[in-house]
């Protein structure tokens, strides 16, 4: 290894290059709030760097990060690496953030993914809903090879595709044939009380007569988060992705199911619209 002077000397004339520096790991998210007075008139509870931010939903925080409130009802849930759980709110008004994310929890690794598909497309509305482009072959981007495995429940299956051109005709195959019914847009939602037998696929003919088959059998029950996922759970989002990431995305229209059944707001509807485009969690 080179001397530190040696290595400034050589800096000088270009033969040694420091190591670029890694970007930090999140030391916690904000997992929800709520302010109150004060708080809610500023609209800032978190600093870094010297400077006030707002609070997101999911939003990472780092070492040397401060959160605070200025209003004792203002209530702020945290998911840190280091302590778990914990709430800003009442008596404990100010949390200092240290630490960074340990490799090898699924639960924080699954939260990191989230909050990367949410701000890395904080700015881009065409995530909030799924454009369906036509032309071209048939694709479902949700789906993959093989049987997607869904639960045997009342919520309603969505199917969406993109390519292709309208009008469609959809038919529900069971094995024994089924009826086609004709749809104009690039989604259907299938009742599942209408699904009689474990398994059944979902084909879909352009005006063409071009064709797109989806498998998919029933299970009774999905494989069962880890404890580390469960600790770091917040409404059901974070099961969801990593239910989304199990088999290879076998699971992943069962994962929007249960993304559909939370409470709807921007973080339901951008991972919906990142699995719907094909977006595979790890």
């Amino acid at each position: 290894m080179l001397k530190p002077f040696f290595c400034a000397v050589l800096l000088l004339v270009g033969l040694c290059v420091p190591a670029a520096a890694e970007d930090p790991r999140p030391a916690g998210y904000i997992m929800a709030y709520e302010l109150k007075g004060a708080d809610a008139e500023k609209g800032t509870v978190v600093v870094r760097d010297g400077k006030e931010l707002a609070p997101k939903l999911l939003m990472p925080l780092y070492d040397d990060d401060s959160v605070f409130i200025r209003d004792e009802a203002s209530r702020i849930t945290l998911n840190l690496a280091q302590e778990g759980n914990l709430v800003v709110s009442g008596k404990l008004m100010r949390k200092e953030i240290a630490g960074e994310m340990p490799s090898g929890d699924d639960g924080f690794d699954i939260i990191g993914q989230i909050a990367e598909i949410l701000f890395s497309h904080d700015d881009d509305d065409s995530l909030s809903v799924l454009v369906a482009k036509g032309g071209g072959e048939m694709k479902a981007p949700l789906a993959m090879r093989g049987r997607n495995h869904v639960l045997r429940n009342s919520q309603p299956l969505r199917v969406t595709w993109t390519g292709g051109e309208g009008p469609f005709t959809v038919l529900i195959d069971e094995g024994k044939g089924g009826k086609a019914f004709a749809e104009t847009e690039r989604v259907i939602e299938i009742p599942m009380a209408r699904i009689g037998g474990s398994k059944f696929a979902v084909i879909v003919t352009d005006a063409r007569k071009r064709k797109l088959r989806i498998a998919f059998d029933l299970r009774k029950v999905a494989p069962k988060a880890p404890d580390k996922v469960k600790a770091r759970e917040n409404r059901g989002e974070v099961e969801a992705v990593w239910l989304a990431a199990q088999q290879n995305g076998a699971w992943r229209f069962e994962a929007v199911r249960q993304l559909r059944a939370l409470p709807q707001d921007k973080v339901t509807a951008d991972l919906i619209a990142a699995l719907e485009k094909g977006w595979q969690p790890k």
